[in-house]
């Protein structure tokens, strides 16, 4: 986790500091990957909250396909 992230994630008033993961999200867990070699860590979190989440990464670090392969331009967390 880079704390320079985490301190950029916190100024936004949607993200709250949390002692189980790197931060939350409107109550959901957020967990940071800085980098590709970053996200089996933060998926291996994300499942220990249940699956549900999200990973924070720097804006031109990657994208999101779907299994359509369609590319995704924001990624939410399905309502149930």
């Amino acid at each position: 986790m880079s704390s320079s992230l985490l301190e950029t994630l916190l100024l936004s008033s949607k993200i709250e500091p949390s002692e189980d993961y790197d931060a939350t999200y409107e109550t959901l867990p957020v967990v940071i990957a800085e980098s590709t070699k970053d996200l089996d860590a933060a998926f291996a979190k994300l499942d220990e909250a249940g699956g549900y989440g999200y990973i924070a990464t720097w804006r031109k670090r990657c994208g999101l396909i779907d299994e359509n392969a369609s590319l995704l331009k924001a990624a939410r967390v399905p309502k149930n």
